[in-house]
């Protein structure tokens, strides 16, 4: 007797059983991490159910997921797994809920493994800041915090290969982050809206947390509700790999010849100065973890995902200058290591620019800040002397990265574009120019 199977059907007898509501897909589906031999699919449904994924490749070979049921505990979320995927393949996928197919689904692609064959693959990723979602019953009055929802489809007509949110991607407020159902709530309303669903469904996309995502401005690693705040971010955000012994949400990705590597800026973080310590953000912990990735990278281009700018020598609370100490410890350790290909992405702020950080005995730092994608745009009044001219962008927005060029002459092409898709400005940064002379 096939036991698998017996099971899958009894879960499915109970599930429905249990329940007289029929289940609906009320998010998602969502790529999440996709490797050369594993992709992730994220689902959210309305009531518990039991899910599976239906995912077939280009010559129609066909094969399903195991089954994996719902859990009001994480607002009916789940992460599946395909196991049975080859590099460089393209699979379409689609949801079946309690042993029904529905019309949900997707496409997506396999890393291609270029190793020793070919050339790096040219590739794009976009790049997106603070999302915040209207919900009527819960807004300030007479302030319009969110809009400009089009701008999902404009990022999925740009045809990245990948998505990187950068922080804020949920944004809480006051009603939500006392309690684990607030910010589920949050989390599924933020992640809800229709004009989001195709760029999630075709797209990989992968992020990491910024101050809204966690909780009041500030505070860190001694939050009373940081158990929450985690929960409700892993219950939304498949990561590619929890890092062991880190207590956090640090994680890495590699694709093509670029690997990303994001940096908890909340779980570590502490303020207050004492007799004895300093105040943080990334912990020394972390940062050792950071250097250890960096020296064993065999990457083009190590790109360093933050959910505050790292860069930014403004003292504000919002960036890693805040950790004075930290920050130039920090520094010192990239300028010891000497690994080349180094570039910093952030987020958590109302505005774009990028930051370079002018080095004598190393080369130049650079830290792309990316504005809010729907949240509402600020200007800021912080002196940023390291902000290259033309950057500062206060506007609704989102940014491509090409990674392109033969195999000796890779380059990072930045482009800022608003929410219509047309380009506010673009620099492009080559390899070589990452690399200590």
């Amino acid at each position: 007797m096939n036991f698998k199977r017996l099971f899958f059907i009894s879960a499915i007898a109970l599930c429905t059983a249990a329940s007289l509501v029929k289940a609906e897909i009320i998010s998602g589906p969502m790529l999440g991490p996709t490797q050369m031999r594993e992709a992730t699919i994220w689902v959210q449904t309305e009531n518990t159910s039991i899910i599976r994924v239906q995912y077939r490749d280009e010559k129609e070979v066909e094969n399903w997921s195991t089954p994996i049921e719902t859990n009001s505990a994480t607002a009916n979320t789940a992460t599946i797994r395909l196991s049975k995927v080859k590099p460089g393949q393209t699979y379409n996928y689609t949801v079946e809920v309690n042993g029904k197919l529905t019309d949900k689904g997707g496409t997506f692609k396999t890393p291609t493994f270029y190793h020793e064959r070919t050339p790096p693959p040219d590739f794009r990723f976009a790049v997106g800041g603070s999302h915040y979602a209207i919900e009527e019953g819960y807004e300030l009055p007479y302030r319009i915090l969110g809009g400009d929802y089009s701008i999902f489809k404009t990022i999925y007509d740009s045809k990245p290969d990948l998505m990187i949110w950068a922080g804020n991607t949920a944004t809480l407020r006051e009603t939500d982050w006392t309690t684990q159902s607030g910010y589920l709530s949050r989390y599924t309303h933020a992640r809800s809206l229709p004009e989001m669903q195709s760029l999630l469904a075709n797209v990989p996309q992968l992020a990491i947390w910024a101050k809204t995502d966690y909780a009041i401005s500030n505070t860190g690693k001694f939050y009373a509700q940081r158990k929450y705040a985690k929960n409700a971010f892993q219950a939304f955000w498949p990561s590619p790999v929890e890092i062991p012994d880190l207590n956090g949400i640090m994680t890495r990705y590699r694709y093509s010849d670029v690997d990303f590597i994001f940096l908890d800026v909340r779980s570590k973080r502490i303020n207050s100065v004492t007799s004895d310590s300093f105040p943080a953000v990334l912990g020394s912990e972390q940062i050792e973890w950071l250097r250890q990735e960096l020296v064993t990278s065999t990457a083009t281009f190590k790109i360093i995902v933050a959910g505050a700018p790292v860069l930014n020598p403004a003292e504000s609370p919002s960036n890693l200058s805040s950790a004075n100490y930290e920050q130039n410890k920090l520094l010192e350790m990239l300028r010891s290591a000497r690994v080349p290909g180094i570039f910093f992405i952030s987020g958590g702020k109302s505005n774009g620019e990028l930051t370079r950080l002018v080095h004598a005995n190393s080369y130049n730092l650079y830290d792309l800040t990316v504005g809010p994608m729907t949240a509402k745009p600020e200007a800021d009044d912080e002196l940023n002397f390291f902000r290259m001219p033309g950057t500062n962008t206060v506007e609704r927005q989102f940014t491509l990265v090409d990674v392109s060029g033969p195999e000796n002459d890779r380059q990072l092409l930045l482009r800022v574009m608003n929410i219509d898709g047309q380009e506010i400005w673009s620099r492009a940064i080559k390899a070589d120019q990452l690399e200590r002379k």
